[in-house]
């Protein structure tokens, strides 16, 4: 990796050189990630998320917003840790509350925090050897929790404390494994701060400070069966009276957060059912859409999330920002011609656009912004093992967390598609080869 940066052109090791050219705005997203490869290559950072268990995000505008915090709360935590370069973490996430979990080496940290208190929290670690016994404590008990409950896989989320993780492994030893339980088989469980399923919906979630009853009733009956028996219910309730109207649609998913009871899935789907009824609505092109307790969001050309007691009249007004499916159609074969025209380029980079939340329109800004850099710096090369290019819309949580730990981060070059054509070729030019 250090040979790597010896082959960039101006790749930042000082925060001062991160920031544009005076009396120019930074584009947040493209100094983010070139934040992100300087805590990885200088202060061993190999994860950094922006809010990663946030649920309130509110808007589009909200989430631009929160993205814009996370730069904040990365460009504190970098100069803090100047002061700590022994810190030893591993898991970084901008956050709202400090909390180290996760065996030492993971930290959230508030945005807002200032660099003192940053320091206090970097600092505030116990000794290694007290860090070993504790870690010790929790291997101790998982086995015996393994060796008694038919789990594989046993973890606690980085949502809680350690003391909160040993809390949970400590109750979760006294369950006392039953005939019922014993036919039960858990791929996985995960400890952590709600029963609210994980993205695999496979993994049960136990709750640090459950009971002893609590935890083996749910080791027992298998709460995501029961969960799915819940929402089949309200789906079923939900086809009966809008199956119709959302078929003519041409709606493929209709789907309820989690996290919302019966009556405020089905006020969601009855305030959409009657949104679409506008003209205007029935032109666009939906694909997934799902209620949320909290969110309306327009993720994409296709998918889009709303909050359940957002009225129709609202609805509409959001989600007529939503391309007509001829204007869609017209940015997809725009993109697609694009795309075509970067091939081969003389830059040595492929261009390509995030395949998820990223907006035709957008896409095609992209490829066009990229040809014209193209054209205006023919000798302009890119320096090794860069080979690809990839536009990603930098206002969203979802996908800037994924360009800051993508697997390929160190071959890709991640671009917030909304950059100006300036703000691109500034940033292309770090990763150019060297002419000297």
């Amino acid at each position: 990796m250090r040979r790597l940066l010896s082959l960039l052109v101006a790749i930042p090791f000082f925060l001062l050189l991160l920031l544009p050219a005076p009396g120019r705005a930074a584009n947040v997203f493209n100094v983010l990630s070139l934040q992100k490869m300087e805590l990885e290559e200088t202060r061993g950072i190999a994860s950094l998320e922006c809010f990663p268990f946030i649920i309130n995000i509110g808007s589009n505008a909200d989430e631009a917003e929160r993205v814009r915090q996370c730069l904040t709360g990365i460009t504190t935590l970098s100069s803090a840790l100047e002061e700590v370069p022994d810190a030893g973490l591993r898991i970084v996430g901008i956050s709202t509350r400090f909390l180290r979990s996760g065996g030492f080496q993971s930290l959230l940290v508030p945005w807002d925090a200032t660099k003192e208190d940053m320091v206090r929290a970097l600092r505030d670690n116990p000794p290694l050897e007290e860090q070993k016994r504790f870690i010790a404590k929790v291997q101790d008990l998982k086995k015996q929790i393994q060796s008694g409950l038919h789990i594989r896989q046993l973890y606690c989320t980085f949502k809680i404390s350690n003391e909160q993780c040993l809390r949970g492994y400590q109750t979760l030893a006294e369950v006392e494994p039953g005939r019922a339980m014993s036919r039960i088989s858990w791929a996985a469980v995960a400890v952590t701060d709600s029963h609210l399923t994980e993205k695999d919906p496979a993994v049960l979630t136990l709750k640090f400070d459950d009971t002893v009853e609590t935890m083996a009733g749910r080791l027992t009956q298998d709460p995501a069966a029961e969960e799915w028996k819940r929402q089949k219910k309200v789906y079923a309730e939900i086809q009966k009276q809008y199956g119709k109207a959302f078929k003519a649609l041409n709606l493929p998913n209709f789907f309820c957060d989690p996290g919302l009871v019966q009556d405020e899935c089905l006020e969601g789907a009855k305030n959409f059912n009657e949104a679409v009824k506008d003209s205007g609505m029935r032109q666009k092109l939906w694909g997934t859409v799902t209620v949320h307790k909290y969110n309306t969001l327009i993720k994409s050309d296709h998918d889009d999330v709303f909050r359940y007691d957002l009225t129709p009249a609202e609805i509409i007004r959001v989600f007529s920002e939503k391309p007509d499916q001829s204007q869609m159609q017209v940015s997809i074969t725009l993109a697609e011609k694009l795309e075509k025209r970067t091939k081969n380029n003389s830059t040595g980079l492929r261009a390509v656009c995030d395949l998820e939340g990223l907006r035709s329109a957008d896409c095609a800004q992209g490829f066009e912004k990229f040809i014209s850099f193209v054209r205006e710096h023919r000798e302009y090369r890119v320096a090794p093992p860069f080979t690809d290019v990839m536009f990603i819309d930098g206002a969203r949580l979802e996908r800037v967390n994924f360009a800051l730990n993508s697997k390929v981060r160190h071959s890709y070059i991640y671009l917030d598609v909304h950059s100006s054509t300036e703000e691109m070729a500034e940033h292309l030019r770090r990763f150019g080869v060297s002419k000297n």
